[in-house]
């Protein structure tokens, strides 16, 4: 069954797991949705690659719709003072 005849909650696992497996990307914490002809990503990546990733495989697998990105990208700066334990 090709992605764009799949039930949605069907083809909405489908593009998760792609975007878990997808080295591109490799993240779990995305959130997607499909309204009519419309995607919409949400959640967390480690990298503005790994956005623009997430994006370009979207476009892949649902070249027919739109995509509408608002993933953040996770501050990886290094800690800047010590964290305290009680």
């Amino acid at each position: 069954m090709s992605p764009n005849h799949e039930p949605a909650q069907y083809l909405v696992a489908h593009i998760r797991d792609e975007l878990a497996h997808d080295e591109r990307v490799a993240a779990l914490d995305i959130d997607v949705r499909i309204i009519s002809n419309e995607v919409f990503v949400t959640g967390a990546v480690t990298t503005e690659a790994r956005r623009t990733g997430c994006e370009q495989v979207l476009h892949e697998l649902l070249p027919e719709h739109t995509v509408h990105c608002a993933l953040v990208v996770l501050d990886q700066d290094a800690p800047t003072s010590a964290e305290e334990l009680s």
